[in-house]
């Protein structure tokens, strides 16, 4: 585990929730509230011990033996002592619970304010759903014509016209602050919450009804649903429609054990997108192999290669970011189910799960399936926040909160994992070229190290247990395997 650092920026302050409480501090102030306590206990161990003295040696004991002058002033320096050290050790306690609760405080507050937020924009969204067949009776008449202009655009300049998705993306990656903003990620996280509600609105349901069903409410309805939904709008038109998916291996090699998160980041694969098309794998699988026990696997799996909403051979597109959504068996879940079943892995099989965005959604989404003897998860970039996880595993789940790909899960239903957030650029120039850079594995990687140098106790707490998942493994060998979809 990466030694604990001084930060070098703004941006290296991490943000520790979760672990079963509602607190949210910096990992400094909730090592300061653990170093307060240390205090305490060290400080009333300090008041026995002079307690014991002074008892053993009183005043009538020093008068009877006929003690000198000194030992009398000697003894009545302990009482005063007792008298410092136990004021000392109410003001070290007293300081440690106003830290707690300022951190409490603060989780309570800002989980009050979700719920606000969350249910004014869901007024928000039925209002403007309510609006949309208005609206679209209102542009319906003109579409003709815009259909017409971007067919004749298309015969007289194909290429320009072509290249205009590509143009807006080239203008996000110049523009990359407006998406790389806490704002934003809020602003996005209230819009996902709230896609049921545009949705109730725009069928005319009354606004009772669509509360009562939605997040707000029951929790029927909510971002699985909207997804849901899209995926059965752009079926007809050949989008986000899942296939089969073939996995098979692509290489294996003998390893070591992980220690920390930063080496768990750095094992999971990357698909790295050329003009050829894209290379390298999807999964990575670990066996740890120990005499007497059964084999433990940890499971590692990459982010989204393909973003295009039309399903093309990649299992990790876009596709199975919405499938899995809705809690259906995306094609990258599946395949990951596949590739556990050709290395051995079963039910009864102890397995910690990692993923890098998309992968992190397949990873929390096993981990909590009830398939598998889960032993562990870690998340990073990832859109988990609709997991319900439980709390018989360390679950680690790494954050930017400027970061809109986190967001995209919409509000946390779940505190027992332990978060670790950190504005990524706060304090920083982002850089050119990128839509999103706070979603870069570089950027999280720090954050990782970060996390391995913390010592806020839950967090502490939890990548030792998940290190000690590898410890003692005599042979560790990993397989990596790639996925694609099968075309009918």
């Amino acid at each position: 585990m990466a030694e604990g650092r001084a930060l070098d920026r703004p941006s290296d302050a991490i943000i520790v929730s979760g672990g079963g409480s509602v607190a949210v501090a910096s990992d400094a102030l909730f090592a300061d509230a653990q170093a307060l306590e240390g205090v305490y206990d060290e400080l009333r161990r300090a008041a026995a011990g002079l307690a014991a003295a002074d008892t053993a040696l009183g005043d009538r004991l020093l008068r009877r033996a006929d003690a000198p002058l000194s030992a009398l002033d000697a003894e009545r320096e302990i009482a005063r002592s007792l008298e410092l050290v136990a004021a000392s050790g109410q003001r070290a306690s007293a300081l440690a619970f106003v830290l707690r609760a300022s951190a409490h405080s603060y989780g309570l507050a800002d989980d009050a304010a979700a719920r606000l937020a969350q249910q004014l924009a869901a007024g928000l969204g039925y209002s403007i759903g309510r609006l949309l067949p208005l609206a679209v009776a209102l542009i319906a008449p003109a579409l003709p014509s815009v259909l017409g202009a971007l067919l004749v655009a298309s015969l007289i300049a194909p290429k320009q016209v072509a290249a205009l998705p590509g143009a807006l993306g080239t203008w996000l990656a110049d523009n990359n602050r407006l998406l790389t903003n806490p704002v934003t990620v809020a602003l996005v996280r209230a819009a996902v919450m709230s896609v049921d509600d545009v949705i109730g609105g725009a069928l005319g349901l009354p606004r009772a009804a669509v509360q009562a069903l939605g997040d707000e409410g029951a929790g029927v309805a909510g971002i699985d649903t909207s997804a849901g939904f899209f995926t059965v709008v752009g079926a007809p038109f050949g989008l986000l429609v899942e296939t089969a998916v073939a996995t098979r291996a692509a290489g294996r090699r003998d390893i070591r054990a992980p220690q920390g998160l930063a080496e768990r980041l750095d094992r999971v694969p990357q698909r790295v997108e050329t003009a050829a098309g894209a290379r390298g794998q999807h999964i990575r699988i670990e066996r740890y192999e120990s005499p007497g026990r059964p084999d433990r696997f940890a499971v590692y799996i990459t982010g989204t290669a393909d973003f295009s909403p039309r399903t093309g051979p990649e299992a990790f597109d876009l596709t199975s970011n919405v499938v899995g959504m809705t809690e259906l068996p995306a094609g990258s879940v599946r395949a990951v189910h596949d590739a556990m079943r050709q290395e051995g892995v079963t039910p009864d099989s102890p397995v910690q799960f990692t993923g890098f965005s998309q992968g992190g959604l397949v990873a929390a989404t096993l981990a909590a399936s009830g398939d598998y003897n889960t032993q562990g998860v870690v998340t990073v970039g990832a859109p988990t926040a609709q997991v319900s996880f439980g709390n018989d595993y360390p679950a680690v789940l790494l954050e930017h909160t400027d970061d809109i790909v986190p967001a995209l899960g919409g509000n946390r239903i779940d505190d027992d994992p332990v978060l670790v957030q950190r504005e990524a650029f706060a304090g920083r120039e982002t850089p050119t070229g990128v839509a999103v850079p706070s979603h870069d594995r570089e950027e999280y990687r720090r954050t990782a190290e970060l996390a391995d140098g913390a010592r806020s106790e839950h967090l502490v707490d939890a990548i030792a247990e998940l290190d000690d998942f590898g410890r003692g493994a005599t042979t560790v060998t990993s397989t990596t395997y790639v996925a694609e979809r099968v075309r009918r």
